[in-house]
This record gives structure tokens, sequence and C-alpha cells, in this order.
């Protein structure tokens, strides 16, 4: 963190080459006819479907070691890693600078990934095939602190969050027996991180900047949806919230995280940008007790953002930070009607999930 706030101004210039480049890696994204096409299979035209597009490579690397939903879920992770290293291997160096910045997201979600299966004792085996290696620590170095023996010991030899920074949250593990405290800690570093490097991004990164503002205060929103549910006292609430350093935004989520329960929280929220969102998903909270709908619709708000962004401007780096969230927003949604297929969940419980 101090040497990017010693650093000058990240010189970002046209790129043409990696811009058409990332606009026919975009033009192989699905759109809403391929996944409603999708929830009308069965699991082995899935399977078939996603074979002839553009995942084949890694279902077929993969087909002779797996099959079923592991084969696809893996194909997919791979999927996912290799277009951010493609990305990476085609653009100069302040671009692909900025990439592997965003793709720390990435690590942060695996690092999640390898504690929560350390944290129910899950075989070592089943975290490595759930782990993406999207981001900057390397599949192998993440395997390796799958062996550790300990959450302790995983969190020590990380290599991207400083152990200081997650100490508190091991104590909380040991009192509370839960790992809440040390996930908002790697949400706080990796946000605190990539908003302090979008200071240093010239005039062309100020959409980038202004999206990933967008982004921290919806994943606040959700935490206190999430803490407010469960009924958390609000003055533990507000310590779950990560400022983002634009005061006007941390002067709202601060407001919000000050409210008594869900049902002020809900009509605070029906006074802002989010307003249709809340609405649907409260609706369907109240039959359900269920906060995925209103999860779901924040996230739909957020890949509109994201599209805007490769429409308006598709010569600048915002085409590629567009193409990076619409591709994982693209593996969820992937992930999630694969699962709901093999469990035989309905076509329109599976589509109420989905990010469109």
């Amino acid at each position: 963190m101090l040497e990017l706030k010693q650093q000058k101004k990240l010189k970002l210039s046209k790129y043409p080459y990696t811009y058409v480049r990332t606009a026919v890696m975009k033009s192989l994204l699905f759109g809403k006819d391929d996944y409603h096409k999708m929830l009308k299979m069965g699991f082995s035209e899935i399977a078939k479907f996603l074979q002839d597009s553009s995942y084949r490579k890694e279902i077929n690397a993969l087909a002779n070691e797996y099959s079923g939903a592991d084969l696809l879920e893996l194909a997919l992770n791979r999927n996912l890693a290799e277009s951010f290293k493609k990305l990476v291997r085609i653009s100069p160096y302040e671009l692909a600078l900025l990439i592997k910045e965003y793709t720390k997201r990435k690590d942060i979600d695996d690092i999640k990934t390898i504690l929560r299966g350390k944290f129910t004792n899950a075989n070592e085996k089943l975290i490595e095939n759930s782990i993406t290696g999207a981001g900057t620590l390397s599949f192998d170095f993440l395997v390796s602190l799958i062996k550790k023996e300990s959450i302790e010991d995983v969190l020590r030899n990380n290599r991207l969050v400083e152990f200081s920074l997650l100490e508190d949250g091991l104590n909380d593990l040991k009192e509370k027996k839960n790992l809440v405290s040390i996930e908002n800690a790697l949400d706080k570093y990796y946000f605190s991180h990539i908003i302090q490097f979008s200071k240093i991004l010239p005039r062309e990164g100020e959409l980038f900047r202004n999206f990933l503002l967008e982004e921290v205060e919806i994943s606040n929103i959700l935490t206190l949806l999430r803490l407010k549910k469960a009924r958390i006292g609000k003055s533990v609430a507000k310590n779950f919230i990560i400022l983002s350093g634009n005061r006007l935004k941390d002067s709202k989520i601060i407001r919000l995280a000050g409210l008594d329960d869900l049902e002020e929280l809900s009509n605070a929220l029906g006074n802002t940008e989010y307003r249709n969102a809340v609405a649907k998903g409260f609706e369907e909270f109240k039959k359900n007790n269920s906060l995925i709908t209103l999860e779901t619709e924040l996230y739909k708000y957020l890949l509109k953002q994201s599209a805007l962004f490769m429409h308006q401007h598709p010569l600048s780096v915002d085409v590629i930070l567009g193409y990076m969230f619409a591709k994982e927003i693209e593996v969820r949604n992937l992930k999630i009607i694969v699962k709901g297929r093999q469990l035989g969940l309905s076509e329109k419980f599976i589509e109420n999930q989905l990010v469109l």
C-alpha cells in the first residue's frame, strides 16, 4: 500500500490491439437467449452445449480425469483463469499492471475458499477443485496453502495480505468459531488496495474508479442486509463496513449501518438508485426469508454498469474491465445452472438466481 501511495500517475495510452482482442473475447460471452436455452436443457445437453462453446478446450483437457458436474465446474474455473491470463499476455506493461490489480479479487476468493475448506475439514482434493487460480497467485501456490496444517498457517503464508491485518479476525475465529471477521478483513484489504491503486490512474481510469466505488457500496449494502437479517447489533455492524475514502458514499453507508433493523434498511434503500432491486428483493424476502433475489438484483445493477463501459467506451481501459466483470458473472451463472440441474432444481428457481 505504501508503494502505491508513492507511485506517480500510471500512464495509459491507446492500445487498439488489446482492445480489439478483448472485443473478440467479449463476443464469445453468452447472451440471454443462450441462458434461456440452457435452462430448458437436461444436464447432458448442457454439457454438450458448453463443449461446443469457448469452454471446449478446458472440458476436453479434463475429460479423461473428471466427469459430470465436477468436470464442468473445473473447466469453468480453468477457462476463467486462462481468460484473465490471456488479457495480461496481450497487454503492454501499464495495462497488464491494472489487470493484475483487478484480478487480486480472485486471489481473495481463492483464499476464502481454502479457509472455508479448512474450517469445515473438507477433503483437500475437493478444496483444490473449487479454487480458480484466476488471480495473481499461482495455482500451485494455492495448492500449497491447502496443504498447510491450520487456518493460522494459511493466513501467515498467504503472500497477499499482511498477517497483522488478519490477527483480530483469527482471534475472533478462536472465540466465536466462525470466519466472518477474517473474510471481512480480506475484503477490506482488497477494496482498500484497489481504490488506492485507482488514485494513480490517469483521467482515462475515472469510470473504473466510479465503478469501484459503486461496487464497494453494493458490497457494504449486502453485508448490512445479512447482518440485519441475523439481528447483529448496529454497533457491531459498523465494524464490517468498508470505507472507500469517498466522503459522500462513506457517510451514506455509515448512516445505513446505524439503522435498527432490516425493515428500516429496506425503507432507506428505497430512496436510492437501488430502489428497483430492493423492492423486488424484499418482496421475495417476505415470502421465503431469503436474500438471494435481493443479492442477485444488486449484482444485475453492477453488470449493467460494466455493460455501459463496454458499449460507451470501446477503445479504452473500461472495455477490458467491463469484460472481466462480465466474464466473472458468466462463470457464476453457469455454475448455478450446472449445480441446479445436477440437484434437479426447477427452471424458475435456477433462473431467479442468475445475473442476466
